[in-house]
């Protein structure tokens, strides 16, 4: 499989700026052709194509809301089109609001749904008849430790990547015949521009979560999610599915 990989093709929803751009970036170092999609930012995701392109690697960029079942659908058929065939969807578009429950509202709470559950489903179903046909197709959902441990903040975020873990969990059972794996990675804390929106910052846990033996709050960098996606959508990794990797330097230890 080898000589496929490495010029496969790849959807990275929210793949502008922080995580998604880096995950974009360690793939087209490997080779991968990439979609690099985005909504609200278009400007950082053409810094993002110039990068790759710097760095001789092929991508495109196309602006999308995931929310959208028609944009979700464009955007796949047109990277069909461009490079006849898809083999990897990270999906990673998602909104963080860091609201408290008595912020939120239902346009608020709905909407939050509609990306960050919403965006992975579609973009699964979108993807899934090109993934099929790969040979070695991926999905790598991004998810977060926010979906394993209370924070004492935004409840609804944190219900949104707890779905994404069983998500993930029953495609991958679902999908186990057509040899496509499906896996989730836990997020920490990362290393990025800003969150969309530009919610404000929240940084807190329940006290009994607090660990006294460890010190500092340690960040991980959008590179390092694109390593471990890249050792995901490996054939060094094709007996991985379903599981959720945690990826946080160790914070939900403090």
């Amino acid at each position: 499989m080898s000589g496929l990989e490495e010029r496969r093709v790849a959807l990275v929803t929210g793949g502008g700026k922080g995580v998604g751009a880096g995950v974009v970036r360690v793939l087209a170092a490997r080779g991968v052709r990439c979609c690099i999609n985005c909504n609200s930012n278009p400007a950082m995701a053409e810094d993002t194509l110039r990068a790759v392109e710097a760095a001789g690697g092929e991508a495109f960029v196309y602006r999308a809301d995931v929310s959208d079942l028609n944009q979700l659908q464009g955007m796949v058929d047109a990277v069909v089109e461009r490079w006849g065939r898809l083999d990897i969807l990270v999906n990673n578009a998602a909104m963080q609001p860091n609201l408290y429950i008595d912020e939120y509202d239902y346009d608020k709470l709905r909407r939050l749904w509609e990306i960050n559950i919403g965006g992975y489903f579609h973009a699964a179903r979108a993807c899934l008849q090109h993934l099929r046909a790969s040979g070695c197709g991926r999905i790598v959902n991004i998810s977060s430790i926010h979906g394993k441990r209370p924070t004492g903040f935004d409840a609804g975020y944190a219900m949104t990547k707890g779905a994404i873990r069983m998500f993930t969990r029953e495609l991958a059972l679902e999908l186990y015949s057509d040899g496509i794996t499906v896996n989730a990675i836990d997020l920490g804390g990362c290393e990025i521009e800003f969150k969309t929106g530009r919610a404000p910052f929240r940084g807190h846990s329940p006290i009994e979560c607090h660990n006294p033996a460890m010190r500092g709050f340690r960040m991980v960098k959008p590179e390092d999610v694109g390593e471990l996606v890249w050792f995901l959508c490996s054939g060094g990794a094709s007996s991985i599915t379903g599981d959720g990797i945690r990826l946080d330097k160790g914070v939900v230890l403090i």
